[in-house]
């Protein structure tokens, strides 16, 4: 099973988890196999991130949360006596740990 984001998503994957709109009204159950209509409905309707079957995307963010976060914090290195970037790098950080959390 993987999270994806709605545009890696392809007609004939099937879904993993239920779709909810951020309001959390269930559009569509697991197991439902995705279609182009589908896709529409989900744009649509405010949805960036389904959960899949298999593994059937490679994403850049497939490495492990650990790795990201010493990723982030070098990208920031330069800048880490500013405390405005200083926060922002921390809201990110916290935003890949609830990501992680969520999946």
């Amino acid at each position: 099973m993987q999270r994806i984001p709605l545009n890696a998503a392809k007609p004939g994957m099937k879904l993993a988890k239920e779709v909810k709109t951020p309001d959390g009204q269930v559009l569509c159950g697991p197991g439902l196999e995705l279609t182009q209509g589908l896709l529409d409905k989900l744009y649509k309707s405010d949805v960036h991130a389904i959960v899949v079957e298999g593994h059937p995307v490679e994403l850049p963010d497939d490495k492990p949360l650990a790795q990201r976060i010493v990723e982030l914090e070098q990208r920031f290195g330069k800048v880490k006596d500013d405390p405005v970037l200083r926060a922002l790098m921390k809201l990110v950080a916290e935003h890949m740990i609830e990501q992680e959390i969520q999946k």
